[in-house]
Protein backbone atom coordinates (compact mmCIF):
# COMPACT_ATOMS: atom_id res chain seq x y z
CA UNK A 1 0.00 0.00 0.00
CA UNK A 2 1.61 3.24 -0.88
CA UNK A 3 1.89 5.59 2.16
CA UNK A 4 3.07 8.69 0.53
CA UNK A 5 1.19 9.51 -1.93
CA UNK A 6 0.51 12.87 -4.03
CA UNK A 7 -1.36 16.01 -3.02
CA UNK A 8 -4.66 16.77 -4.23
CA UNK A 9 -3.80 19.45 -6.81
CA UNK A 10 -5.86 21.65 -9.40
CA UNK A 11 -3.05 21.32 -12.06
CA UNK A 12 -5.11 18.26 -13.04
CA UNK A 13 -7.72 19.78 -15.32
CA UNK A 14 -9.89 16.90 -14.78
CA UNK A 15 -9.89 17.00 -11.06
CA UNK A 16 -12.51 18.63 -8.83
CA UNK A 17 -9.69 20.82 -7.06
CA UNK A 18 -9.33 22.55 -10.85
CA UNK A 19 -12.94 22.93 -11.12
CA UNK A 20 -12.88 24.70 -7.60
CA UNK A 21 -10.00 26.67 -7.98
CA UNK A 22 -10.91 27.75 -11.56
CA UNK A 23 -14.61 28.36 -10.87
CA UNK A 24 -15.92 28.20 -7.02
CA UNK A 25 -12.81 30.26 -5.30
CA UNK A 26 -14.00 33.32 -8.04
CA UNK A 27 -16.92 33.47 -7.39
CA UNK A 28 -16.70 33.08 -3.70
CA UNK A 29 -14.32 35.85 -3.71
CA UNK A 30 -16.98 38.29 -6.25
CA UNK A 31 -19.43 37.63 -3.42
CA UNK A 32 -17.04 38.81 -0.76
CA UNK A 33 -16.00 41.90 -2.95
CA UNK A 34 -20.25 42.79 -3.44
CA UNK A 35 -20.69 42.60 0.37
CA UNK A 36 -17.71 44.52 1.22
CA UNK A 37 -18.23 46.99 -1.71
CA UNK A 38 -21.81 47.59 -0.14
CA UNK A 39 -19.74 48.38 3.58
CA UNK A 40 -18.32 51.80 1.23
CA UNK A 41 -21.45 53.99 2.00
CA UNK A 42 -22.27 52.81 5.25
CA UNK A 43 -18.33 53.24 6.17
CA UNK A 44 -19.17 56.73 5.06
CA UNK A 45 -22.07 57.53 7.23
CA UNK A 46 -20.17 56.31 10.05
CA UNK A 47 -16.41 57.68 9.79
CA UNK A 48 -16.86 59.71 7.01
CA UNK A 49 -14.43 60.32 3.82
CA UNK A 50 -11.91 57.78 5.79
CA UNK A 51 -14.29 55.24 6.28
CA UNK A 52 -15.02 55.57 2.46
CA UNK A 53 -11.48 54.94 1.71
CA UNK A 54 -10.83 52.06 3.76
CA UNK A 55 -13.96 50.04 2.63
CA UNK A 56 -12.29 51.13 -1.24
CA UNK A 57 -8.84 49.94 -0.14
CA UNK A 58 -10.48 46.65 1.12
CA UNK A 59 -12.29 46.23 -2.08
CA UNK A 60 -9.40 46.51 -3.98
CA UNK A 61 -7.09 44.05 -2.76
CA UNK A 62 -9.90 41.28 -2.56
CA UNK A 63 -10.35 42.71 -6.17
CA UNK A 64 -6.60 41.72 -6.88
CA UNK A 65 -6.58 38.49 -5.06
CA UNK A 66 -9.62 37.37 -7.24
CA UNK A 67 -6.92 38.25 -10.55
CA UNK A 68 -4.20 36.70 -8.65
CA UNK A 69 -6.44 33.43 -8.70
CA UNK A 70 -8.25 33.45 -12.09
CA UNK A 71 -4.35 34.41 -14.01
CA UNK A 72 -2.36 31.33 -11.89
CA UNK A 73 -0.11 33.95 -10.18
CA UNK A 74 2.48 32.68 -7.96
CA UNK A 75 1.49 32.45 -4.26
CA UNK A 76 3.28 35.15 -2.28
CA UNK A 77 4.68 35.57 1.36
CA UNK A 78 2.33 36.65 3.98
CA UNK A 79 2.99 40.07 5.28
CA UNK A 80 0.33 40.77 7.27
CA UNK A 81 -0.03 40.99 10.79
CA UNK A 82 -1.72 38.50 12.24
CA UNK A 83 -0.23 36.20 14.39
CA UNK A 84 -0.29 32.61 11.86
CA UNK A 85 1.62 34.41 9.36
CA UNK A 86 4.79 32.51 9.87
CA UNK A 87 3.45 29.30 9.93
CA UNK A 88 1.66 29.82 6.55
CA UNK A 89 5.36 31.30 5.05
CA UNK A 90 7.36 28.64 6.45
CA UNK A 91 4.43 25.87 4.68
CA UNK A 92 4.91 27.72 1.17
CA UNK A 93 8.89 27.90 1.75
CA UNK A 94 8.90 23.73 2.39
CA UNK A 95 6.75 23.57 -0.75
CA UNK A 96 9.15 25.87 -2.65
CA UNK A 97 12.30 23.76 -1.57
CA UNK A 98 10.66 20.85 -2.76
CA UNK A 99 9.27 21.61 -5.89
CA UNK A 100 11.63 22.80 -8.60
CA UNK A 101 8.74 25.58 -10.20
CA UNK A 102 7.91 28.56 -7.84
CA UNK A 103 4.11 27.63 -6.12
CA UNK A 104 0.92 28.96 -8.30
CA UNK A 105 -3.08 28.91 -7.61
CA UNK A 106 -3.16 25.98 -9.88
CA UNK A 107 -0.06 24.01 -9.18
CA UNK A 108 0.49 24.14 -5.40
CA UNK A 109 -1.51 21.48 -3.26
CA UNK A 110 -4.94 22.30 -3.27
CA UNK A 111 -5.66 22.14 0.37
CA UNK A 112 -2.94 25.15 0.49
CA UNK A 113 -4.30 27.19 -1.68
CA UNK A 114 -7.96 26.82 -0.74
CA UNK A 115 -6.85 27.74 2.47
CA UNK A 116 -4.90 30.28 1.60
CA UNK A 117 -7.58 32.42 -0.25
CA UNK A 118 -9.48 32.75 2.81
CA UNK A 119 -6.72 33.18 4.64
CA UNK A 120 -5.41 36.65 2.36
CA UNK A 121 -9.73 37.62 2.94
CA UNK A 122 -8.68 37.23 6.17
CA UNK A 123 -5.26 39.42 5.80
CA UNK A 124 -7.05 42.06 3.72
CA UNK A 125 -10.14 42.79 6.55
CA UNK A 126 -7.53 42.52 9.35
CA UNK A 127 -5.05 45.51 7.61
CA UNK A 128 -8.24 47.57 7.36
CA UNK A 129 -9.14 49.93 10.08
CA UNK A 130 -12.76 50.14 9.83
CA UNK A 131 -13.18 46.83 9.08
CA UNK A 132 -10.97 44.58 11.13
CA UNK A 133 -13.52 42.32 12.50
CA UNK A 134 -16.48 42.27 9.27
CA UNK A 135 -17.09 38.82 8.55
CA UNK A 136 -18.26 39.15 4.92
CA UNK A 137 -20.19 36.00 5.17
CA UNK A 138 -22.16 36.55 8.65
CA UNK A 139 -25.48 37.30 6.33
CA UNK A 140 -25.12 34.21 4.50
CA UNK A 141 -24.41 31.67 7.25
CA UNK A 142 -27.48 33.34 8.90
CA UNK A 143 -30.03 33.45 6.10
CA UNK A 144 -28.88 29.41 6.26
CA UNK A 145 -30.33 29.03 9.68
CA UNK A 146 -33.60 31.12 9.03
CA UNK A 147 -34.29 29.26 5.70
CA UNK A 148 -33.97 26.25 7.87
CA UNK A 149 -36.38 26.78 10.96
CA UNK A 150 -39.07 24.17 9.74
CA UNK A 151 -36.41 21.49 10.58
CA UNK A 152 -34.87 23.41 13.20
CA UNK A 153 -38.57 23.25 14.59
CA UNK A 154 -39.25 19.43 14.34
CA UNK A 155 -35.46 18.23 14.95
CA UNK A 156 -36.03 20.26 18.93
CA UNK A 157 -39.16 18.49 19.22
CA UNK A 158 -38.14 14.96 18.06
CA UNK A 159 -34.89 15.66 20.73
CA UNK A 160 -37.67 17.08 23.22
CA UNK A 161 -40.02 14.04 23.01
CA UNK A 162 -36.57 11.40 22.92
CA UNK A 163 -35.88 13.10 26.68
CA UNK A 164 -39.47 12.93 28.22
CA UNK A 165 -39.56 9.34 26.73
CA UNK A 166 -36.74 7.37 27.48
CA UNK A 167 -34.99 6.14 30.65
CA UNK A 168 -31.02 6.90 31.34
CA UNK A 169 -30.51 3.16 32.00
CA UNK A 170 -32.56 1.95 28.59
CA UNK A 171 -28.78 1.31 27.12
CA UNK A 172 -30.89 -0.42 24.05
CA UNK A 173 -33.07 2.69 23.06
CA UNK A 174 -30.08 5.15 24.11
CA UNK A 175 -27.99 3.51 21.59
CA UNK A 176 -31.04 3.72 18.82
CA UNK A 177 -30.81 7.56 19.92
CA UNK A 178 -28.14 7.98 20.00
CA UNK A 179 -27.06 6.68 16.36
CA UNK A 180 -30.17 9.03 15.12
CA UNK A 181 -28.80 12.21 16.27
CA UNK A 182 -24.91 10.99 15.08
CA UNK A 183 -26.75 10.63 11.74
CA UNK A 184 -28.94 13.44 12.07
CA UNK A 185 -25.33 15.55 12.04
CA UNK A 186 -23.73 13.40 9.34
CA UNK A 187 -26.67 14.53 7.09
CA UNK A 188 -26.62 18.50 8.36
CA UNK A 189 -22.85 18.38 7.08
CA UNK A 190 -24.90 18.76 3.56
CA UNK A 191 -25.26 22.27 4.60
CA UNK A 192 -22.00 23.66 2.98
CA UNK A 193 -22.21 27.41 1.45
CA UNK A 194 -18.85 27.11 0.13
CA UNK A 195 -19.46 23.77 -1.64
CA UNK A 196 -22.27 25.98 -3.02
CA UNK A 197 -20.27 28.88 -3.74
CA UNK A 198 -22.56 31.22 -1.19
CA UNK A 199 -25.67 30.15 -3.07
CA UNK A 200 -28.66 29.34 -0.81
CA UNK A 201 -27.92 25.82 1.15
CA UNK A 202 -30.49 25.25 3.96
CA UNK A 203 -32.23 22.16 5.29
CA UNK A 204 -35.10 21.93 2.44
CA UNK A 205 -35.97 18.38 4.48
CA UNK A 206 -38.30 19.21 7.16
CA UNK A 207 -38.01 16.39 9.06
CA UNK A 208 -34.54 15.16 8.85
CA UNK A 209 -34.77 12.79 11.89
CA UNK A 210 -37.53 10.91 9.89
CA UNK A 211 -35.31 10.49 6.40
CA UNK A 212 -32.76 8.78 7.99
CA UNK A 213 -33.69 5.21 6.89
CA UNK A 214 -34.05 6.73 3.51
CA UNK A 215 -30.09 7.62 3.94
CA UNK A 216 -28.60 4.88 5.27
CA UNK A 217 -27.72 2.69 2.00
CA UNK A 218 -25.62 6.35 1.16
CA UNK A 219 -23.34 5.64 4.28
CA UNK A 220 -20.49 4.20 3.17
CA UNK A 221 -18.73 3.14 5.91
CA UNK A 222 -19.95 3.51 9.41
CA UNK A 223 -18.56 2.58 12.35
CA UNK A 224 -21.27 4.53 14.68
CA UNK A 225 -21.45 1.18 16.79
CA UNK A 226 -17.47 0.90 17.78
CA UNK A 227 -17.93 4.62 18.90
CA UNK A 228 -21.32 3.82 20.84
CA UNK A 229 -19.04 1.21 22.91
CA UNK A 230 -16.30 3.43 23.12
CA UNK A 231 -18.55 5.87 25.22
CA UNK A 232 -19.99 3.09 27.25
CA UNK A 233 -16.67 1.95 28.05
CA UNK A 234 -15.20 4.92 29.33
CA UNK A 235 -18.77 6.32 30.91
CA UNK A 236 -17.74 2.91 33.17
CA UNK A 237 -14.60 2.98 33.75
CA UNK A 238 -14.13 6.86 34.41
CA UNK A 239 -16.08 9.71 36.47
CA UNK A 240 -15.89 12.57 34.01
CA UNK A 241 -16.15 11.85 30.37
CA UNK A 242 -15.35 14.10 28.07
CA UNK A 243 -16.04 14.84 24.23
CA UNK A 244 -14.37 17.25 21.93
CA UNK A 245 -15.99 18.58 18.62
CA UNK A 246 -14.47 20.12 16.07
CA UNK A 247 -17.07 22.01 13.97
CA UNK A 248 -17.74 22.68 10.71
CA UNK A 249 -20.91 24.57 9.14
CA UNK A 250 -22.93 27.03 10.71
CA UNK A 251 -26.78 27.36 10.22
CA UNK A 252 -28.38 23.82 10.68
CA UNK A 253 -25.47 21.80 10.80
CA UNK A 254 -24.63 23.44 13.45
CA UNK A 255 -28.09 23.18 15.07
CA UNK A 256 -27.38 19.58 14.92
CA UNK A 257 -24.42 19.84 16.32
CA UNK A 258 -25.50 20.82 19.57
CA UNK A 259 -28.74 18.79 19.13
CA UNK A 260 -25.88 15.77 19.66
CA UNK A 261 -24.40 17.29 22.12
CA UNK A 262 -27.55 18.11 24.27
CA UNK A 263 -28.81 14.15 23.98
CA UNK A 264 -25.08 13.11 25.02
CA UNK A 265 -24.82 15.37 28.33
CA UNK A 266 -28.79 15.01 29.06
CA UNK A 267 -28.17 11.25 28.90
CA UNK A 268 -24.70 11.26 30.77
CA UNK A 269 -23.04 9.93 28.13
CA UNK A 270 -20.72 12.57 28.17
CA UNK A 271 -19.57 14.97 31.21
CA UNK A 272 -18.28 18.07 29.68
CA UNK A 273 -18.79 18.29 25.69
CA UNK A 274 -15.76 21.12 24.04
CA UNK A 275 -16.30 22.54 21.31
CA UNK A 276 -13.94 23.86 18.71
CA UNK A 277 -14.77 26.84 16.20
CA UNK A 278 -13.01 28.74 13.84
CA UNK A 279 -11.20 31.43 14.78
CA UNK A 280 -11.16 33.92 11.62
CA UNK A 281 -14.13 33.67 9.00
CA UNK A 282 -13.31 30.40 6.96
CA UNK A 283 -14.85 28.68 3.73
CA UNK A 284 -18.07 30.76 3.57
CA UNK A 285 -20.20 28.87 6.51
CA UNK A 286 -17.31 27.80 8.88
CA UNK A 287 -18.64 27.88 12.32
CA UNK A 288 -16.49 30.81 14.58
CA UNK A 289 -18.07 32.18 18.29
CA UNK A 290 -20.37 35.06 16.80
CA UNK A 291 -22.06 32.31 14.73
CA UNK A 292 -22.64 30.18 18.28
CA UNK A 293 -23.57 33.20 20.01
CA UNK A 294 -25.69 34.55 17.20
CA UNK A 295 -27.50 31.11 16.66
CA UNK A 296 -28.07 30.76 20.40
CA UNK A 297 -29.75 34.75 20.55
CA UNK A 298 -31.77 34.13 17.57
CA UNK A 299 -33.25 30.93 18.58
CA UNK A 300 -33.98 32.56 22.40
CA UNK A 301 -36.54 34.64 20.61
CA UNK A 302 -38.05 31.96 18.43
CA UNK A 303 -42.06 31.46 19.33
CA UNK A 304 -41.72 27.46 18.83
CA UNK A 305 -41.27 26.58 22.71
CA UNK A 306 -39.38 23.23 22.14
CA UNK A 307 -36.59 25.80 20.07
CA UNK A 308 -36.41 28.46 22.52
CA UNK A 309 -36.50 25.78 25.92
CA UNK A 310 -33.23 24.23 23.57
CA UNK A 311 -31.84 27.63 23.35
CA UNK A 312 -31.96 28.34 26.80
CA UNK A 313 -30.87 24.79 28.15
CA UNK A 314 -27.58 25.31 25.80
CA UNK A 315 -26.93 28.62 26.91
CA UNK A 316 -27.29 27.65 30.49
CA UNK A 317 -24.76 24.43 30.02
CA UNK A 318 -22.02 26.91 28.54
CA UNK A 319 -22.65 29.12 31.98
CA UNK A 320 -22.44 25.45 34.04
CA UNK A 321 -19.67 24.55 32.22
CA UNK A 322 -21.21 21.40 30.99
CA UNK A 323 -20.11 22.83 27.28
CA UNK A 324 -17.32 25.23 26.49
CA UNK A 325 -16.14 27.01 23.45
CA UNK A 326 -12.30 26.36 22.55
CA UNK A 327 -10.29 28.61 20.05
CA UNK A 328 -7.63 27.91 18.60
CA UNK A 329 -5.57 29.13 15.31
CA UNK A 330 -4.65 25.44 14.26
CA UNK A 331 -7.99 25.08 12.67
CA UNK A 332 -7.33 28.09 10.14
CA UNK A 333 -3.76 26.64 9.19
CA UNK A 334 -3.16 24.85 6.31
CA UNK A 335 -2.03 22.16 8.68
CA UNK A 336 -3.07 18.14 8.17
CA UNK A 337 -3.46 16.89 11.18
CA UNK A 338 -0.84 14.64 11.47
CA UNK A 339 1.39 17.84 11.90
CA UNK A 340 -0.18 18.75 14.55
CA UNK A 341 1.93 17.87 17.47
CA UNK A 342 4.69 19.74 15.38
CA UNK A 343 2.62 23.05 14.86
CA UNK A 344 0.72 23.43 18.04
CA UNK A 345 1.67 20.66 20.81
CA UNK A 346 -0.36 22.03 23.31
CA UNK A 347 -3.34 21.20 21.66
CA UNK A 348 -2.34 17.58 20.66
CA UNK A 349 -1.32 17.12 24.55
CA UNK A 350 -4.73 18.80 24.95
CA UNK A 351 -6.76 16.39 22.70
CA UNK A 352 -4.51 13.37 24.28
CA UNK A 353 -6.71 13.96 27.31
CA UNK A 354 -9.88 13.53 25.49
CA UNK A 355 -11.62 10.21 25.83
CA UNK A 356 -13.38 11.13 22.04
CA UNK A 357 -12.96 14.10 19.26
CA UNK A 358 -15.40 14.15 16.69
CA UNK A 359 -14.74 15.86 13.70
CA UNK A 360 -17.23 17.41 11.49
CA UNK A 361 -17.36 17.78 7.49
CA UNK A 362 -15.61 17.75 4.62
CA UNK A 363 -12.44 19.91 5.27
CA UNK A 364 -11.78 18.20 8.39
CA UNK A 365 -11.97 15.03 6.96
CA UNK A 366 -9.63 16.47 3.93
CA UNK A 367 -7.25 17.46 6.67
CA UNK A 368 -7.59 14.13 8.76
CA UNK A 369 -5.88 12.07 5.89
CA UNK A 370 -4.14 15.04 4.38
CA UNK A 371 -5.66 15.78 1.27
CA UNK A 372 -3.94 13.38 -0.28
CA UNK A 373 -4.64 11.18 -3.24
CA UNK A 374 -4.83 8.02 -1.70
CA UNK A 375 -6.58 4.18 -2.97
CA UNK A 376 -9.38 4.23 -1.72
CA UNK A 377 -9.30 1.06 -0.06
CA UNK A 378 -6.62 2.87 2.08
CA UNK A 379 -7.34 2.22 5.72
CA UNK A 380 -8.30 5.37 7.64
CA UNK A 381 -5.74 4.81 10.02
CA UNK A 382 -2.88 4.37 7.61
CA UNK A 383 -4.52 7.52 6.11
CA UNK A 384 -4.06 9.58 9.45
CA UNK A 385 -0.28 9.06 9.46
CA UNK A 386 0.28 8.52 12.81
CA UNK A 387 -2.48 11.09 14.22
CA UNK A 388 -4.19 9.44 17.03
CA UNK A 389 -3.95 11.62 20.30
CA UNK A 390 -7.25 9.73 21.23
CA UNK A 391 -10.06 7.95 20.02
CA UNK A 392 -11.41 10.18 16.97
CA UNK A 393 -14.84 9.85 14.71
CA UNK A 394 -15.03 11.71 11.43
CA UNK A 395 -18.76 12.61 10.03
CA UNK A 396 -18.60 13.65 6.60
CA UNK A 397 -20.57 13.89 3.23
CA UNK A 398 -18.21 13.88 0.33
CA UNK A 399 -17.64 16.99 -1.17
CA UNK A 400 -14.22 16.79 -2.51
CA UNK A 401 -12.43 13.76 -4.42
CA UNK A 402 -10.58 11.97 -1.28
CA UNK A 403 -11.34 9.00 0.11
CA UNK A 404 -10.26 5.99 1.95
CA UNK A 405 -11.50 2.78 4.07
CA UNK A 406 -13.72 1.66 1.57
CA UNK A 407 -13.87 -1.90 0.25
CA UNK A 408 -11.44 -3.66 -2.84
CA UNK A 409 -13.67 -1.87 -5.70
CA UNK A 410 -16.55 -0.37 -4.18
CA UNK A 411 -15.32 2.73 -5.89
CA UNK A 412 -15.64 1.22 -9.15
CA UNK A 413 -19.31 0.20 -8.20
CA UNK A 414 -20.02 3.55 -7.22
CA UNK A 415 -18.33 5.03 -10.51
CA UNK A 416 -21.08 3.32 -12.78
CA UNK A 417 -23.79 4.60 -10.47
CA UNK A 418 -22.86 8.23 -9.94
CA UNK A 419 -19.60 10.05 -11.90
CA UNK A 420 -19.83 12.44 -9.16
CA UNK A 421 -19.63 10.20 -6.14
CA UNK A 422 -17.04 11.56 -4.42
CA UNK A 423 -18.01 15.31 -4.68
CA UNK A 424 -21.71 15.67 -4.73
CA UNK A 425 -22.69 15.29 -0.82
CA UNK A 426 -24.56 12.79 -1.83
CA UNK A 427 -22.84 9.93 0.22
CA UNK A 428 -21.64 9.98 3.42
CA UNK A 429 -18.90 8.17 6.19
CA UNK A 430 -18.38 7.70 9.72
CA UNK A 431 -15.09 6.79 9.80
CA UNK A 432 -13.41 6.34 13.36
CA UNK A 433 -9.83 5.07 14.91
CA UNK A 434 -10.63 4.08 18.01
CA UNK A 435 -7.81 3.13 20.78
CA UNK A 436 -8.27 0.91 23.28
Amino acid sequence: METNPSPLSAKHESSFAYGTVKDRMPRILTKVIDVCHKQIQSSKECFGEDGRKDAIDVVGKLSQLRSEIMTDKPLFALDDQLKDKEAWNKRLQQYRDSNDSPASWFTAPWLYVECFMYRRIAGVLNSSTYLKTFDPFAEQKQQSLMQSMTAVENLATFLHSVKQSVKVNDTAMLKQFFVDFLQVSLWGNKCDLSISAGEENSQNVSEPHKNLEALKKFILIDYSNDVWNLILKQKKRKDQVRIDVVLDNAGFELFTDLVLCEFLLFFNLADVIIIHPKCIPWFVSDVNASDLNWMLSYLSSCSFEEVSQLSTKLQERFKDGSMLLMKNDFWTLPDPFCLMNESSSELYKYFSSSDLVLFKGDLNYRKLVGDLDWPHDTSFKMALRHFSPTSLCSLRTLKADVVVGLKPGQAKLLAKECKEWMVNGQYAVIESNIIC
